[in-house]
């Protein structure tokens, strides 16, 4: 193997994600596999929880725990590495784009069937979170952007691309108007370093602008509203902590007219 850190790998991790942590790269994954394919196996998609990988030119100060932000890159940078993360699959594999989990999310960001009624591509009168266990996608599409169907939402790099857009305008817009009902101004937290309680386990975050975009992808507008305003700490269907996102996806070079 060639010299570097070590690094084990988590529930969760992709080698695109282990990258994007050390080099701020997720688009050197490949470095990575190369220099642990005896370990990991004949295929990048054999990585397992627990193996212990050699970082190639990584140093002892760069990684996770280093500089927040340092290096991470633009807003694209941004969403390849949350787009390898959601959908389990490196960037620029396209099964990211049709990937569905065990709740019925789907897509490179998995979407969900709220945030598709919210953003005015679906409509139900039941769906996850009212009155069904999961995204049984059973309601109507209404055309948006020519799709009609979750089969043309999963085939449509485009259309998916163009969603994230409006679903993180749409939540900057309710975090504000959360926010400013109680006088309070997101520009008061970004760049602040915060300790929250995570289960029992203090863990402290430096707040930045696509962290809690990140943030409310996963827990919503109001999740995040609830952690700057109340200090709560809020986990998704499968025990993913608000403050991971908010870490993993900080300090990337964003800006509002990126998705506005």
């Amino acid at each position: 193997m060639a010299s570097g850190q070590n690094y084990t790998v988590q529930s969760g991790d992709t080698l695109f994600l282990i990258a994007q942590k050390f080099y701020g790269d997720g688009n050197r994954w490949r470095e990575i596999y190369e220099a642990n394919r005896g370990v990991i196996g004949g295929s990048p998609e054999q990585l397992q929880v627990g193996m212990v990988l050699v970082i190639p030119g990584s140093g002892g100060n760069s990684g996770p725990g280093g500089n927040p932000g340092s290096g991470r890159g633009n807003f694209q940078a941004m969403l390849e590495a949350l787009g390898a993360f959601e959908s389990g699959f490196p960037s620029g594999d396209p099964r990211q784009y049709t990937s569905e989990n065990s709740l019925g999310f789907m897509g490179k960001y998995q979407f969900g069937e709220p945030l598709l009624i919210d953003l005015g591509y679906y409509k139900a009168d039941v769906y996850y979170g009212n009155g069904a266990d999961k995204n049984y996608w059973r309601g109507a599409w209404t055309g948006k952007r020519g799709i009609n169907s979750k089969e043309q939402f999963q085939n449509s790099r485009e259309v998916q691309e163009a969603a994230i857009r409006e679903a993180f305008n749409l939540n900057l817009q309710r975090i504000n108007n959360t926010l400013g009902a109680q006088g309070q101004s997101l520009n008061n937290y970004l760049g602040q370093q915060k300790t929250y309680n995570d289960r029992g386990v203090s863990k402290t975050v430096t707040l930045t602008l696509s962290g809690i975009l990140a943030g409310a992808h996963l827990r919503g507008p109001f999740g995040v509203a609830n952690l700057l305003l109340k200090n709560e700490v809020s986990q998704d269907e499968f025990g993913t902590s608000i403050l991971r996102y908010i870490e993993e996806y900080g300090g990337y070079n964003v800006s509002p007219a990126d998705f506005s």
